[in-house]
This record gives structure tokens, sequence and C-alpha cells, in this order.
């Protein structure tokens, strides 16, 4: 049985900053990078998920998987 793939939500070159999964009353700094590349991955049951590289605005780079990614507004 083969799975559908959810759309790519980002492209090379969008701004985009972690979603934050924690509920907290302190004010802290977001990050914002811009997507450097695309990756389309599968495991083993076949299921195809996008992962980004991220360049963050810190000059540090990570790679991150579509779900933990949102569209920067600002």
């Amino acid at each position: 049985m083969e799975s559908n793939l959810v759309g790519q939500r980002f492209h090379v070159g969008d701004r985009v900053t972690r979603k934050s999964i924690f509920v907290s009353t302190e004010s802290f700094a977001k990050r914002y990078g811009r997507i450097t590349r695309v990756v389309l991955r599968s495991n083993i049951k076949g299921t195809k998920t996008y992962y980004y590289e991220v360049d963050w605005s810190d000059n540090k780079s990570s790679e991150h998987a579509q779900h933990t990614l949102v569209r920067a507004i600002s």
C-alpha cells in the first residue's frame, strides 16, 4: 500500500522559524533562517517526508522535518 505524499510546504529561499512546542510566560529570542536545501526521504515503510536544511541568522545550519518549521511572518 503506497502512502499519499503531503505537499511540499517550503521552497529554497523561504524564511522560516521553528515551531514553539512549549508554552512559556518568559519571552525568548526566536531564531529565523532561510531554507537552503530540500531533501525528500523515505522511511522503511515507504512513507516520504520532506526535510529542509536551514541557515539560521546566528550563522549556524541544521536540518529539520517539515512539520517542525513554520513560515516566518516578519
